[in-house]
Formats: structure tokens, sequence, C-alpha cells
């Protein structure tokens, strides 16, 4: 599926951007066919008892199953549908691994996965997404 990706200025990119100053700056690499990003939360990610919002895990999904399949399929993609199943908390200053890949493409509509896991190895979150390419 990979192809010439679209020209498309992704610098103010909350989840990639090296210019949006309260982005996260993640460094997408893919390595056999998944995409693979590491992040480590700070303090102002936090939701409580020195743990990351969930939200923030969401997002990191989001981002790196997107970038996936944008950069595969050589256009933007929009998330339809995300499904999560978190299964234990990220502590910060704890470096997570994020991972997403695509599992099927049908016209438009791409379904990717992808899960946050744990220094030691486990999985933090597993997710599920449609995408819809865009036109």
């Amino acid at each position: 599926m990979t192809q010439e990706t679209t020209a498309v200025d992704t610098s103010w990119c909350f989840g990639c951007g090296k210019e949006n100053p309260i982005g996260l700056k993640l460094d997408m690499k893919e390595i056999d066919g998944v995409w693979t990003a590491y992040f480590t939360p700070k303090k102002e990610h936090e939701s409580y008892g020195d743990r990351m919002h969930g939200g923030l895990t969401s997002t990191l999904l989001d981002e790196v199953m997107g970038d996936c399949v944008f950069r595969k399929a050589g256009k933007p993609a929009y998330t339809a549908k995300l499904e999560i199943r978190f299964r234990s908390a990220v502590r910060i200053g704890e470096t997570v691994k994020v991972e997403g890949w695509i599992t099927s493409r049908r016209g438009r509509l791409v379904t990717a996965e992808g899960r946050v896991v744990h220094e030691d190895g486990s999985v933090a979150a597993e997710s599920s997404a449609k995408m819809m390419l865009a036109k």
C-alpha cells in the first residue's frame, strides 16, 4: 500500500508537528510495517496520582495510527471511529512505545490497530480505528 505521500504541511500538527509549541512532537518511524514512536509524559500530562491522562493515551494512538495510514496510503485520513481498551496506567516519567499498523483497506476506508507498550513490555492500551482517506 505504500505510495508517494501527498504534500501536506504537518508542521503545526498537535501530535507530530515540530513547530507547535504545545504539541507532542512525536518522531515516528516505520519498523517492519509498524509505525512506532516513543513518548515520555511530563507532569503537565497528568490526570491524577502520577498517571498520564487517558485522553492523551487516546491522542497518542490516534496520531500513530493516523500517520501510518497517511504515509502508507499517500494522503491524509480522518478518524471516523476510534475504540480504545485501557489495560493499565502510564506513569509520569515512564517512556512508552506507541505502535500503529494497518489491518485492512476497502476503498477510502482504512482499518488500523495500535497499542501503547510499557517499558517492561506489557500493554497499557490497545486500539482500533476506522479512518477515511481524504478525497
